[in-house]
């Protein structure tokens, strides 16, 4: 019967381990005792001094499982410990094997990995038992020394761990069936080829012994063997120095880690991999969100490019007709047929005509400097102060000559004197984001929306700016997801789902302000955006 002390503050660990091993404790052939913290399983361990193994997390309050590792010697010498760490966790991993660690499992526990596990250590500590009675044996029995040799040899030829001694020179006197399937050579070779290895790592450990964070040493360490068949073979590799047979020797344990080695390899190559994708679907999202940004100030420098020509077309013919006239009133004049009634007319034309000039350029200049917002309006330029209607004013201008916007109203609610210290690049790409998703989304084909832009002074000392329109609102389903990337009800319709991600991005980061939505199916949707006068 094997008996095995399990060590871990997750008390559901109890029943999952009882569950799973029902039969073999009914059998009797498993019994397990439970501590939750290495000082509860001290206790245990000298009041049931039968014990064969313990099973112990790494991570736990109080006394860890390292700790814990370090007293199960001055306890129990043979006591084998199997430690449980999460993946990832592959440091804590090795201080548990360098501290003396028999195995360790990685979590979640595989129960099939977890039951191979238990035998393999129980068989070992049966093994390192007898292994150990059969050298004591041989210390207080001389006259016997010959038939314990044989049984012992009998012992380690059947025992799952590579088992090796080798003499203070470097020649092997002895080494298990088990050993030379690890090395994959044949006994004659192993003499030699494997003997070299071995004494090697015993000579480096014993110059520059590792030690721990306490200042003991450890007597382990990872080896790998290139075999003939051009397999690499990793082995945990520890070792005692002690007498055989009357000369001193060194004992060398060696455990086969390959399987373990290459699922760590392969967890990191899919961690790296894992890393890449992310960093290249990182790199086109940020690509795909620069692409629509330029898709929008594309159509608005369009769109308003396209009203520029009314009124420099209607100041043109104005003042094509206006010239006509002052030439025709110059040659009456020149030739002395100058009438009143003839200056008379052309003071009104010219009055007309300046009236018209006047209305028309300043209609152009307007759109010229909304066309220079939006152009120079980029999420890098620096901070400013601004008057917020101003500004506001200068937006809607742009955004209203959209196509998009045709048949709808765009209206601006706010107060006089109402001025911001932050960066105006950003603010313009979020509102122009906002209002041209609005008019995209918002509405069907049918005319009549309202969009109305407003801004009210809270009593935080911050500004609210609203965004509100009467559309059609936004999908229940979507409405969670709004802000992350790719989110869109327009998937088939070249919308990419990018211009609210990036959004979110600029009022939380650049801003350092707050973002809200609400929306009501057939009703309309609000966004809310509350950002600091002073930007930090």
């Amino acid at each position: 019967m094997g008996k095995i002390l399990v060590v871990d503050d997750e008390r559901d660990v109890e029943a999952l381990i009882m569950q799973r091993f029902r039969r073999s404790v009914r059998s009797g052939e498993l019994e397990f005792l439970f501590a939750h913290d290495g000082q509860e399983a001290l206790a245990t361990l000298r009041a049931e001094p039968d014990i064969d193994m313990v099973l112990s997390d790494i991570n736990m309050p109080g006394m860890d499982g390292l700790t814990l590792l370090d007293h199960l010697p001055q306890v129990n010498a043979d006591i084998r410990a199997v430690m449980v760490s999460a993946y990832g966790d592959l440091g804590n991993v090795r201080a548990a094997m360098n501290r003396g660690a028999f195995d360790f499992i990685i979590k979640p526990i595989d129960f099939a990995d977890l039951e191979a596990t238990i035998r393999k250590t129980l068989e070992a500590c049966k093994t390192v038992r007898k292994l150990r009675d059969a050298l004591q044996e041989t210390r207080t029995a001389e006259a016997a020394s010959r038939a314990q040799a044989a049984r012992l040899r009998r012992v380690l030829d059947t025992s799952p761990i590579g088992v090796s001694i080798l003499t203070e020179t470097g020649d092997l006197l002895y080494s298990n069936q088990r050993c030379v399937e690890l090395f994959g050579i044949g006994p004659d070779s192993m003499r030699h080829r494997g003997a070299a290895a071995l004494f090697r790592h015993v000579e480096e450990r014993e110059r520059h012994p590792t030690r721990l964070r306490d200042g003991e040493t450890t007597r382990s360490d990872e080896i790998h063997f290139i075999r003939d068949d051009g397999r690499t073979v990793w082995m945990i590799m520890s070792f005692d120095h002690t007498v055989y047979e009357g000369r001193a020797v060194y004992i060398v344990w060696l455990y086969d880690i390959t399987e373990r080695k290459v699922q760590a390899e392969a967890l990191r190559s899919a961690k790296d991999a894992a890393e890449k994708a992310l960093s290249d679907l990182e790199r086109m999202q940020g690509d795909l969100i620069r692409a629509e940004k330029m898709a929008v100030i594309g159509q608005l420098i369009a769109a308003v490019a396209h009203e520029i020509n009314t009124p420099v077309g209607i100041a043109l013919t104005a003042a094509t007709h206006l010239q006509t006239a002052s030439d025709a009133i110059i040659t009456t004049f020149n030739d002395g047929q100058l009438r009143k009634s003839d200056f008379q007319e052309y003071v009104g034309t010219a009055s007309e005509v300046s009236s018209l000039l006047v209305a028309n350029i300043e209609r152009a200049a307007a759109l010229v400097q909304s066309l220079k917002l939006v152009t120079e309006g980029k999420a890098s330029s620096p901070r400013s102060r601004f008057d917020l209607r101003e500004y506001l004013s200068d937006i809607i201008l742009a955004v209203r000559v959209q196509p998009a916007a045709a048949g709808h109203d765009l209206v601006m609610d706010c107060p006089d004197g109402l001025v911001l210290d932050t960066y105006p690049g950003a603010l313009t790409e979020v509102l122009i984001a906002l209002l041209t998703n609005a008019f995209a989304h918002a509405f069907e084909q049918n005319a009549g929306g309202r969009v109305v832009v407003s801004a009210c002074l809270r009593a935080d000392e911050r500004v609210e700016l609203s965004v509100c329109d009467n559309g059609r609102g936004i999908p229940s389903e979507i409405l969670p997801r709004l802000f992350q990337p790719f989110a869109t009800t327009r998937r088939g319709a070249g919308s990419m789902g990018l211009g609210l991600y990036a959004v979110f991005n600029l009022v939380t980061g650049k801003l350092a302000g707050e973002i809200d939505v609400d929306s009501v199916p057939d009703v309309g949707t609000t966004v809310l955006l509350r950002l600091p006068l002073d930007a930090p």
